[in-house]
């Protein structure tokens, strides 16, 4: 059960939870998704012999609200997670009744122990912080002894990145509005789409911007704003919050003389931009991008909207589509036990260094072989206990 995982630290075992390279992304933390497979090692070193019953491997996810800060007492019933699986590591199945004498004996020194993960084609919510709500993935190493509390590991924290679509088909129409701003002025914007992915380098989005008018005289025009608002909306019961924040912005206070304007709103870094999220129970993620300009009607200055659309940020390239059998989250709230809801371990597969010979002639003189060949192969440090 979960619930063994109330533990002590004991300075006998350190513990490292490593994620093979492939398996992170460019800040180094373990990264997964709908239908993604994690591997890794947890690497345990033992500074004396201990009599263990077993040593698992737990990997959960949870989806918390700050509930006083909402104002609301957790139920009882209430359950946070989205999930909870574990791997037996090495030793007896849980809740195996053996003699504690009968335990199996941790030698001192370095212990590896190979671990296989398979995420469902779920998409859980992404990994979030906020002072509401959060969500987050973990794995911790448990380690279980006789007649005292389990030693834990530290967490590693996993991040979540769901399938978010794009555009199902590449769009090559640009979005053109055209507004007009007086009896014989009016202002067209044109951007390339209105969806765009969150992995693209370096992402902006080009805006240009027409003006019309009988002799392209412009002077009544001023105060250009273009800006892109995210909106957070948190729900729990009857609780409801929501913030917007500018995460980008353009402006000009004074319109240069030419009739077109085309400028770039640059997007903040990948890691600051969570997809458009709308399946979560208790958080949506939504963008809006918004251009302004102010006219002036004799001695008052007029806010005129340009463009006010909705924006798509997902983690597909235009024109993939998502699998066939994803499913949201939330269409799995009453079926969460179901295997096919979860994560799956599965049995790590040894590596067989014949599989990497490269193939010679026998009749010419066979290439030389490292036989030294190191035991273990080079992974990246995520956490320690």
């Amino acid at each position: 059960m979960i619930s063994t995982l109330m533990g002590n630290k004991d300075s006998n075992i350190q513990f490292e939870i490593l994620f093979y390279p492939q398996y992170q992304n460019e800040q180094g933390q373990a990264i997964c998704y709908p239908g993604s497979v994690l591997e890794g090692v947890v690497k345990l070193i033992a500074a004396s012999p201990i009599p263990v019953h077993h040593i698992k491997l737990v990997f959960k996810a949870t989806e918390r609200v700050n509930y006083d800060a909402m104002g609301w007492e957790k139920s009882k019933t209430t359950d946070d997670r989205l999930f909870a699986v574990r791997t037996i590591l090495w030793g007896f199945p849980v809740g195996a009744q053996v003699p504690s004498d009968a335990w199996p004996i941790l030698e001192t020194g370095e212990h590896l122990f190979p671990f296989t993960c398979q995420m469902p084609v779920i998409n859980f919510p992404p990994t979030f912080q906020h002072h509401l709500i959060a969500t987050a993935f973990s794995m911790i190493v448990s380690v279980e002894r006789p007649k005292q509390m389990p030693i834990l590991s530290k967490p590693v924290h996993l991040q979540f990145q769901p399938i978010i679509e794009t555009m199902p088909v590449k769009n090559l129409h640009a979005l053109i509005e055209e507004t007009k701003l007086g009896q014989a002025v009016s202002a067209k914007v044109s951007i390339p789409r209105l969806a765009y992915n969150i992995h693209q380098d370096a992402l902006s989005i080009p805006i240009t911007i027409q003006f019309s008018s009988p002799d392209d005289n412009l002077m009544g025009i001023s105060q250009l704003h273009a800006y892109i608002k995210r909106y957070y909306q948190i729900n729990y019961k009857t609780f409801s919050r929501n913030e917007v924040t500018t995460i980008t912005s353009h402006h000009l206070a004074k319109l240069p003389s030419s009739t077109t304007l085309t400028f770039q709103l640059k997007m903040p870094e990948r890691d600051e931009i969570p997809p458009t999220l709308t399946y979560s129970n208790h958080l949506k993620i939504e963008y809006r991008l918004v251009v302004t300009v102010k006219v002036r009607h004799g001695p008052l200055n007029m806010k005129k909207k340009l463009l006010d659309a909705p924006l798509t940020f997902g983690t597909l390239p235009p024109g993939t589509r998502a699998p066939r059998q994803l499913e949201p989250y939330s269409r799995l709230v009453d079926n969460r036990s179901s295997v096919h809801s979860k994560p799956t371990f599965l049995k790590p597969e040894p590596v067989s260094e014949e599989e990497f010979l490269p193939a010679y002639d026998s009749e010419e003189i066979p290439p030389s072989y490292r036989s030294n060949i190191p035991s273990n192969v080079h992974l990246i440090t995520r956490i320690q206990s």
